[in-house]
């Protein structure tokens, strides 16, 4: 896969590259931060990291912003060990970086960073034996940009971050990883690591995990789809403030998305989560999450919100969307499984009592343990009462009431059916 993009720069360097003429294919060039070119070009498999070790001999201080700007072709690996940097094509050249050079500076991926201030824009890594890109910072620095990058077939993951701050990835494309597509670990900082567009495709574990203790994460228009573990994964004590905002994620092989293990303050907004074999969204051991703007349609095998036995607290369940209508959660579910009607099951929750129309959308509600503190309230914007089907016939629930303007109703004991009982307000 290859991606011809332009040579895009962080705002630290946007002074340092002026217009310049093309550079050959097969060819890199070095320029200062004046965008004036350092030394002779460099050519060979190995040209992108010769350029890069030019710069650590040549420039002075290092914290001058420097760039290296490649013709197109492809090359070999490379390790950037000094700060300040960007590397990126010229201008639409296409570029892939693949293990191809003479020497192997990166133990089998494609580009490894180990310093901040560097941005890596444009390129592409061709099946690489590791991971494609590896960032491993020191947690005072940060400041590395990836954009744009297409990582096709990594032997592990397609991007892997540990340590540091201030991390953005922007649209990558990350087809068939053999374990995660983008995994987070040791991202503590309260600068935070962001996330923007992008797709991970394929993947053979996780689509985005968070490892390991990874905080003031955010996570925005990113699709992930056909993963064969977890589209987003957080099960760690020490991830919190994570918000995943307009994602997509589909065709996972387990859960949509999992947000268990001690997760603290998460949030799921305005995304779609829609047919993946386990649950589309499960929610274990975590506080302080808020879910809401999301689809409840009956898509996802094992149920589009489950609710584990273990408890929750300060959670927030709200604008849940389903094809007739919107609902909320009044409480901190424990145990239950909800889904929406899908066309298929249609037949679950027709009809409805006599002299009543439906007045919200039906809900498939079950328990799904045998614990004594199951419980689940629903609140429907109308509607005078919620009826339980059961079978064939309808039956009005007691303790249907008005709450704020909407109306509600608590399911727990014998109220709480399998996940064949559909749930509706009629009025």
């Amino acid at each position: 896969m290859i991606l011809r993009a332009a040579l895009a720069v962080p705002a630290l360097l946007i002074c340092s590259v002026p217009a310049a003429l093309a550079v050959a294919p097969g060819t890199v060039e070095v320029r200062d931060q004046n965008g004036a070119t350092v030394g002779t070009p460099f050519t060979g498999l190995d040209a992108v990291q010769d350029a890069v070790a030019s710069v650590v001999t040549s420039r002075a201080p290092e914290s001058l912003p420097w760039s290296i700007v490649v013709g197109a072709g492809t090359y070999g690996d490379v390790a950037v060990k000094t700060p300040n940097l960007s590397i990126g094509p010229d201008t639409g050249a296409a570029v892939v970086i693949g293990g191809i050079g003479i020497r192997d500076d990166t133990g089998g991926g494609c580009i490894d960073i180990t310093r901040g201030g560097v941005s890596v824009t444009g390129l592409s890594c061709s099946a690489p034996s590791r991971t494609g890109v590896n960032v491993t910072l020191r947690n005072n620095e940060g400041g590395v940009a990836l954009a744009s990058l297409a990582i096709d077939r990594p032997g592990v993951d397609g991007i892997s971050v540990t340590g540091g701050r201030a991390i953005t990835i922007t649209a990558p494309v990350i087809t068939s990883p053999a374990r995660d597509g983008i995994r987070l670990t040791y991202l503590s900082s309260r600068q935070p690591v962001a996330i923007t567009g992008g797709s991970v495709t394929g993947a053979g574990r996780d689509g985005l995990r968070l490892a390991d203790d990874v905080r003031a994460l955010t996570a925005s228009g990113l699709t992930i789809s056909g993963a064969k573990g977890y589209g987003i994964a957080s099960e760690d004590a020490g991830n919190s403030d994570a918000a995943f905002t307009g994602v997509t994620v589909t065709g996972s092989g387990k859960d949509g998305v999992l947000l268990s293990g001690g997760t603290l303050r998460a949030t799921l907004a305005s995304s779609t989560v829609t047919g993946n074999t386990g649950a589309g969204v499960r929610l274990g051991d975590a506080s302080g999450l808020r879910i809401t703007d999301i689809p409840v349609d009956g898509s996802n095998a094992g149920g589009d919100l489950v609710f584990d036995s273990d408890i929750r607290t300060g959670g927030t369940y709200e604008g849940l969307r389903t094809p007739d209508g919107a609902f909320s959660l009044g409480s901190e579910p424990n145990a239950v499984r909800i889904s929406g009607v899908a066309p298929a099951r249609a037949a679950v929750a027709a009809g409805g009592p006599a002299r009543y129309s439906r007045a919200g959308a039906p809900l498939l509600v079950g328990a799904t343990a045998r614990v004594s503190t199951r419980r689940v309230v629903l609140r429907y914007p109308g509607g005078g009462s919620v009826y339980r089907k059961s079978g064939a016939s309808w039956t009005r629930l007691p303790g249907s009431k008005r709450v704020r303007g909407q109306l509600q109703v608590s399911l727990g004991g014998s109220l709480l059916g399998t996940a064949s009982t559909a749930y509706a307000p009629f009025g």
